[in-house]
């Protein structure tokens, strides 16, 4: 994956990464602000009324420190996509639909569906640099191999 394509979706890590930061943030009261109205926007309406408080603070900091943890381990694959081909495109995808179906449906079933529209963003933003490059398409890995003597 090359230019434009690759640039989007280095932004999209580095996005992903910012909102981890601002979930890790949380731990520190006077930064928790950004995660306080998260939660009551995904419990709509935005009423001050969300679960959000000491007991989901550790939770929701918590949850910062691995998506940035997350977005390091995309970053690295993203990189060595690039020399292993479709199979590690594949890989990646494969994980980031995965976290999209059981985090939307845990969203859905505990009452939070505005959390599963936030995460169907991260996903259309994610799958189209990977649909619109067809990095899914091409064959196998692109290892150099050393010549036969």
């Amino acid at each position: 994956m090359t230019g434009f394509w690759k640039t989007w979706l280095l932004v999209w890590c580095w996005a992903t990464m910012g909102i981890g930061a601002l979930f890790a943030a949380a731990a520190v009261p006077a930064l928790e602000g950004g995660v306080r109205l998260f939660y009551d926007t995904i419990y709509w309406p935005i009423d001050g009324a969300s679960p959000y408080g000491p007991d989901v603070q550790l939770t929701a900091a918590l949850l910062g420190a691995v998506m940035i943890g997350w977005v390091i381990a995309v970053l690295g694959l993203v990189s060595a996509a690039d020399t292993v081909g479709a199979p590690a495109w594949r890989t990646l995808t494969l994980s980031i639909v995965v976290w999209y179906v059981i985090d939307s449906a845990i969203s859905v079933a505990l009452g939070a569906p505005l959390n599963a529209l936030s995460n169907t963003g991260l996903l259309v933003t994610f799958l189209v640099p990977i649909i619109g490059s067809g990095v899914l398409q091409s064959g196998g890995a692109r290892l150099a191999t050393a010549p036969r003597s």
